[in-house]
């Protein structure tokens, strides 16, 4: 067996020192990180919720349009049954 020597705990130390010291800078980037991505995060949660408004916006005005459309479509056909039936009931009017 090999004995250990001040000399070899203190390269282990240094060593370990090391390691420690560029793992703790990784993590302190990847807390930076994280935090640049909950910040991006709240500022794409804010577009999706504008994103939302403006859909339903359009949705409302679609549905107002579509009323219209069919209101009018229902009175034009009313009046093409009213002659049809004028001149099926009362051919000599």
């Amino acid at each position: 067996m090999s004995t250990v020597t001040d000399n070899d705990l203190k390269e282990l130390k240094d060593f370990l020192s090391t390691k420690f010291e560029g793992i703790s800078k990784e993590l302190t980037e990847i807390k930076i990180d994280i935090a640049i991505l909950k910040e991006s995060q709240k500022s794409l949660n804010t577009r999706v919720d504008e994103t939302n408004k403006r859909l339903d916006s359009i949705d409302t005005r679609l549905n107002t349009v579509t009323l219209g459309v069919f209101g009018i479509i229902g009175v034009l056909v009313t009046g093409l049954l009213t002659f049809v039936g004028k001149f099926v009931f009362f051919p000599n009017v």
